[in-house]
């Protein structure tokens, strides 16, 4: 791999990681109404974006390796420069990874909230199933026909 086309190559992960960034903050902006379904909706809507996150690593690893062995035959100016956009996409990816966990956890929480909803609607069921009249139960006397 020649050394233009690895500096292209880390342009095009930084500029990635830069895009993914941006469309995952927007995703996960509509989380924060106080519905947590639309949380839920917007992940499962845009799960495409999330997916290419994950595929990231095969193509990280496979320029990660790609620059070790091209790093001894590159000349000090070249090697800085892809040491610098190394390190550009390095800490994109550091913020992908944290804007991952804090949503991760708006989802966490969102579930939660979503499961205790569900456990009051339970019992509200079961209330209503304890206090519904049976059929054909009329007040009975003693001296009752019936």
């Amino acid at each position: 791999m020649t050394m233009n086309s690895l500096i292209t190559e880390f342009q095009e992960v930084f500029q990635l990681y830069l895009r993914l960034g941006e469309k995952l903050s927007k995703i996960m902006n509509v989380g924060d109404s106080q519905n947590p379904q639309v949380l839920a909706e917007s992940v499962l809507q845009n799960r495409e974006c999330l997916a290419r996150i994950e595929q990231m690593n095969l193509q990280i690893l496979q320029l990660s390796s790609d620059w070790e062995k091209c790093r001894a035959t590159l000349d000090p100016e070249s090697r800085g420069e892809i040491c610098k956009l190394a390190e550009a996409a390095k800490s994109q990816a550091i913020r992908l990874k944290e804007l991952c966990d804090i949503h991760a956890e708006k989802l966490k929480i969102a579930r939660d909230k979503l499961g205790k909803d569900l456990t009051e609607i339970g019992k509200g069921v079961q209330y209503l199933k304890n206090i519904k009249p049976v059929k054909n139960n009329y007040p009975k006397f003693v001296d009752s026909l019936y």
